[in-house]
């Protein structure tokens, strides 16, 4: 009687241990069943934090650094490409700070290197008020993950590589004026360089570039206050150092009148309409900058 007691007393205990097992052996299967999600969401984090250091790295040396040599946009083949102003005075750069011929000799040639054969890439540089100042590649929205990096920066569109500002003024008499500014053959290969006169009474004037006439004097008049013109790239000096040309503004007598000439440098093809003096002021911008897995 005492062993049936016994044996009873094992068989409820084995029974016991049965029925906790049951959903324990439910979970093992269901964390079995689901460790290939399990593996996949890590690797897919993994991938993803090193995509986005990746990302990153390349925004912040784009950003921050001059590129190697700091005036590689004057050169065919530089060693790195970065878009940070650079002080040759004080022989850092201003990060943060785009250089507009940085931005403008940037190519998918040199940022492809930068970015390695692995990668495919978007840049938008747009101004905080909605002005586009440059973008580079198209952005493959079917690639499984992006990453995305958004930098606050300071730069403009338009240069203003020139002028005779204040200094045009009716003197009763015709007279010259001249000034001078500089081109080589890498910018003439990235800028399309401006004429913008801003006129306050002259009725006849001329401007000329070399000795070539790029605003004739009838287009010139007292109804007409602001003229722009785009200098015809032959005119201009293209040897490989910079050399400068010569700016000459001829005006008529005209009592109480005035004028102001610039020259602005944009890049190739910007259009008409964003040729402007507001648009050569410094102001903020965003650099964005997308990257993924070709």
């Amino acid at each position: 009687m005492r062993g049936i007691l016994a044996d009873k007393r094992g068989f409820a205990f084995s029974l016991d241990i049965l029925l906790a097992l049951i959903p324990l052996t439910i979970l093992m299967g269901i964390l079995v069943a689901d460790m290939d999600n399990i593996m996949y969401l890590t690797q897919s984090t993994i991938y993803q934090s090193s995509l986005d250091r990746q990302a990153s790295d390349i925004a912040d040396a784009l950003v921050e650094t001059p590129g190697v040599p700091p005036d590689w946009e004057q050169r065919a083949n530089p060693q790195s490409i970065g878009l940070a102003k650079y002080d040759p005075v004080r022989n850092t750069p201003q990060k943060n700070y785009l250089s507009p011929a940085k931005i403008a000799g940037m190519n998918t040639t040199n940022m492809g290197e930068l970015v390695g054969p692995e990668y495919g890439y978007y840049i938008n540089i747009s101004t905080t008020e909605g002005l586009t100042v440059r973008t580079l590649g198209s952005l493959n929205t079917s690639a499984p993950d992006i990453a995305r990096v958004e930098r606050f920066v300071l730069t403009t569109k338009v240069e203003r590589v020139g002028s005779i500002e204040g200094l045009i003024r009716d003197a009763g008499q015709p007279r010259t004026y001249t000034t001078n500014f500089p081109t080589n053959d890498a910018y003439l290969r990235i800028y399309d360089y401006w004429v913008l006169v801003v006129n306050r009474g002259y009725d006849s004037a001329f401007v000329d570039v070399n000795n070539n006439r790029v605003v004739p004097p009838n287009e010139i008049n007292r109804h007409i206050t602001e003229i722009k013109k785009q200098i015809n790239e032959t005119y201009l000096y293209n040897n490989t150092t910079f050399r400068d040309n010569i700016l000459s503004v001829r005006t008529q007598s005209n009592p109480g009148a005035s004028m102001d000439v610039y020259i602005l440098a944009a890049p190739k093809g910007t259009p008409a309409d964003q040729i402007t003096l507001d648009n050569v002021r410094l102001r903020p911008a965003k650099f964005v900058l997308y990257l993924w897995m070709k």
